[in-house]
């Protein structure tokens, strides 16, 4: 049986800092993210019958609607706070950024493009089951010439 699916590019600016990092990203810093999402059907391989999406996996827009309301939205131009680092300067800056209203994200994961990329892949995965629908893999990207990869 022959297999389909599609991928779907998503950019966003967010700033974080790693805490312990032997090298420049201890420092607060921010990426153009670049995140490719693949998804393919659980059954058969296209959407069949007389549904307006006949002969798709998924509309390209539901999969963009989906992915900007439950990842990106809340990313774009934020700072991604680790809870749980043991950077007292990194909950300094978080304090001082949401007391001041700004744009703060607050995760129980160290915030390197592979943690990213496993929660991304987690949350999307129950969002797609919806639609029938699996997330094959989620590449997210820090710079232009290095990814993370989920699947």
């Amino acid at each position: 049986m022959d297999n389909i699916s599609v991928t779907k590019e998503f950019t966003w600016d967010m700033a974080h800092m790693l805490a312990h990092h032997e090298g420049m990203c201890q420092n607060l810093h921010g990426h153009t993210y670049k995140m490719q999402v693949e998804i393919v059907r659980f059954t058969g391989n296209l959407i069949k019958g007389s549904d307006p999406s006949k002969g798709m996996v998924l509309d390209f827009k539901d999969l963009k609607d989906i992915v900007n309301e439950r990842i990106v939205k809340e990313l774009d131009h934020a700072f991604m706070y680790w809870v749980n680092s043991p950077d007292k300067t990194e909950h300094e800056i978080a304090r001082i950024l949401i007391e001041s209203g700004k744009k703060v994200v607050k995760v129980d994961y160290r915030p390197t493009a592979e943690e990213m990329a496993l929660n991304f892949l987690r949350i999307l995965r129950d969002e797609f089951k919806k639609f029938d629908v699996d997330v094959k893999s989620v590449k997210v990207w820090e710079t232009p010439t290095s990814y993370a990869k989920a699947w």
